[in-house]
């Protein structure tokens, strides 16, 4: 098993029993739900329905998971935990272990700065045009001295 329950004891009290669905069935369901872009919803149907997901689950065919509201319980449990980072550490020791990953290399950009910066220059550029426009049909709106403010010359 990928995440074995001893690697979320911890978010667990032990005087309460065992939690009612396996951490390391929702750990897996997280990590499956962040590789297809899946919502919880999506995700949980995805573990009652696909056999490719009971599968890595290690579920049976006939298990109908569980409420998706526990992924949002679950995800709360490991921010708060001393470890909140453990799925990526699980998930990256295996393919170390395994080197499924040796020799490929990607870069990843964040296009949130250029879509910044396209929305800013797209403000800018429609500002420019709505000056340009009222000094061309108010009168004297171009002209410095006649009671108006100077049009910068764009």
């Amino acid at each position: 098993m990928l995440f074995p329950s001893q690697a979320f004891a911890d978010m667990y009290a032990p005087v309460n029993g065992r939690p009612s669905v396996p951490p390391g069935l929702l750990a897996t369901v997280v990590v499956l739900q962040a590789l297809h872009g899946l919502s919880d919803e999506e995700a949980v149907a995805a573990l009652r329905f696909d056999l490719r997901w009971k599968a890595a689950c290690g579920v049976g065919l006939y298990d109908q998971g569980f409420d998706p509201s526990l992924l949002t319980y679950f995800r709360r449990r490991l921010a708060r935990s001393a470890r909140p980072d453990r799925v990526f550490e699980i998930v990256r020791e295996v393919i170390e272990q395994t080197g499924v990953l040796a020799g490929r290399n990607r870069r990843v950009l964040d296009s949130a700065v250029l879509l910044d910066a396209v929305a800013t220059q797209d403000t800018i550029t429609q500002l420019i045009a709505a000056i340009r426009r009222v000094a061309r049909l108010v009168p004297g709106a171009g002209r410095a001295g006649g009671g108006a403010l100077p049009c910068p010359q764009l």
